[in-house]
């Protein structure tokens, strides 16, 4: 008998399902004009889809747990030792291409059918804030392409494996699957600011395991009716997998005392600013407060706090000096950078935009911080149909849906139509009229007139943070402190979150927190916490000492 050439295959266990987008969804593709938002990779078909290296990079990451290294999976995932080409291992776990759809069926052959375009999915915009002048930051202007949530990811996952490694490789996929069900590893760009969080669906979801070494085996295979993954068979303590990364969660249970919301980048046709919303589907749309935008408060603050305990300002924007406009601008990015790499325990937590030369880039990979925000998305939903007149007015163009609205016959921005003002009402929103005022005469200013969509009485879903505590290593005693003190604040109300808060906006109440994780439960108080010896004697000595 000739003997076995190659990598030995005896069975192979094959995954087949969905993952649903929770959160919205950007994995980059080619940027055709920089001066447009970042698109969606999109395939060959133009079908928007998430590479299965993307996909698969997720996957490994979350396998590697906190151990810096990947030794113990090479075996599973493939590996090339550096200066010997020919001693590595192609991966052992395939993963296909997930391609993007409205909905979960398929034609005979299992292609979806519904697949999404992406000339109409949404555009998320972001800015950043220039410490010393409040404005925007020169050239930090963001815009992405985003996949709404409600929307599908086929999932399509295939372990080779032999006898020798079946039990290990069972309980490898189990554990994966696991954490896909519970929403534990995130897809695509910005996890930190709450977007890629998706879910594996616990139907249609069909697991086999294919036998090779016999017969019947690969009869049953060919025959289609290969033998079902039993997940209660699996001895969970063969995985052998990395430590898991030590995470402390909090959710921040909270009310509006005035109207919240981040703002829309679009106008509507007869209100000029409208609240951020999130599609859940074909028929209702939730108000959203983003993860960039309340992690951004939250990291405005903490630079605050640290900047007042250290005694330190924020380097200022050069002054225009008649230089060219691009060494103006670059200079002015670069004053930006400086502001966001300039305080280390604030780096920390939520991240920079760079680091330095000498920096450590194994705890800091990318400058990215151990603080996720997640999105936070209104209890309240309003119907799509109802949204729909509020962006594009009714069909006839006069902003009324019975045809009997008023555009004032000045050219003025036509008013909400009543039914529609009564359906938003229900839901705690109302449209308000602001105008500014002329210097001069004291009376109304020409032509500028506001009208805002407020969201006064709507219910919001807790704020959620993640920490990881296996980023911060030897530092999180100090982050740790430094979190703690910016909650302290929003529970006294210091913060306020959203957009507008300078016009009376974002003013909120938090009712409760609750801690998991780093030795606290759900019944620990901010007050207990923030009474730790050890977090209070790291916090005075980082303040303290000279950096």
């Amino acid at each position: 008998m000739t003997p076995a050439r190659g990598r030995p295959m005896d069975r192979r266990l094959r995954v087949r399902g969905w993952l649903r987008t929770q959160t919205p969804l950007h994995v980059g593709g080619i940027a055709l004009d920089p001066a447009e938002a970042l698109p969606v990779a999109v395939d060959g078909q133009d079908r928007v889809y998430v590479p299965g290296t993307s996909l698969a990079g997720a996957l490994r990451t979350w396998m590697r747990g906190a151990h810096p290294e990947t030794d113990t999976l090479d075996d599973l995932w493939g590996f090339i030792r550096d200066g010997e080409p020919d001693s590595g291992q192609a991966s052992r776990i395939i993963v296909r291409d997930a391609i993007i759809t409205a909905s979960t069926s398929t034609d005979g052959d299992g292609i979806p059918n519904d697949r999404l375009g992406s000339r109409m999915l949404p555009v998320v915009h972001g800015v950043g804030i220039d410490r010393v002048t409040g404005a925007a930051a020169s050239g930090f202007l963001y815009a992405r392409t985003v996949v709404p949530p409600g929307r599908y990811l086929s999932f399509e996952v295939d372990i080779e494996t032999t006898e020798a490694d079946l039990d290990r490789d069972r309980a490898r996929l189990h554990a994966l699957l696991s954490a896909l069900k519970s929403e534990e590893i995130g897809l695509g760009a910005a996890n930190g600011k709450g977007l890629g969080i998706v879910t594996l669906l616990p139907s249609p979801l069909d697991v086999h395991e294919h036998d090779f070494t016999g017969r019947a085996g690969l009869l049953a295979f060919l025959g289609g009716e290969p033998e079902v993954f039993d997940e209660t068979k699996v001895n969970a303590g063969a995985a052998d997998l990395p430590a898991r990364r030590e995470l402390l969660t909090v959710r921040l249970r909270w009310r509006p005392d005035a109207p919240v919301m981040v703002r829309a980048a679009g106008e509507g046709a007869t209100i000029k600013t409208l609240p951020l919303t999130t599609e859940i589907g074909p028929d209702a749309l939730t108000l959203t407060l983003s993860g960039s935008s309340i992690k951004g408060a939250l990291r405005t603050h903490a630079e605050f706090i640290e900047r007042t305990a250290r005694g330190l300002d924020a380097p200022h924007p050069p002054m225009q000096d008649g230089a060219r406009d691009v060494v103006a601008a670059r200079h002015h990015a670069e004053a930006f950078l400086d502001q966001l790499d300039g305080l280390d325990a604030v780096r920390m937590l939520f991240g920079a935009a760079r680091r330095e030369p000498d920096g450590d880039a194994s705890a800091h990979p990318r400058g990215r911080g151990a603080v996720t925000v997640h999105e936070c998305v209104s209890e309240t939903t309003v119907p799509a149909d109802v949204w729909d007149l509020v962006v594009n007015g009714a069909p006839n163009g006069n902003g009324d849906a019975d045809g009997g609205g008023n555009s004032g016959g000045d050219g003025a921005r036509p008013a909400l139509p009543p039914a529609v003002r009564d359906a938003l009402a229900a839901r705690g929103l109302d449209q308000a009229d602001h105008v500014a005022i002329d210097r001069w005469t004291g009376g109304a200013a020409e032509h500028l007139l506001f009208s805002v969509l407020e969201p006064h009485g709507v219910r919001w879903e807790p704020i959620r943070l993640t920490v990881d505590l296996t980023r911060l290593g030897d530092d999180r005693d100090v982050a740790l402190a430094l979190l703690l003190l910016v909650l302290r604040d929003l529970e006294q109300r210091r913060v306020p979150l959203g957009g507008m808060v300078n016009r009376g906006f974002g003013d909120v109440t938090i009712t409760g927190i609750e801690f998991s994780g780093n030795g606290w439960t759900p019944g620990t108080a901010l007050a207990d916490a923030l009474r730790n010896d050890r977090l209070a004697a790291a916090w005075r000595e980082y303040v303290g000492s000279p950096r």
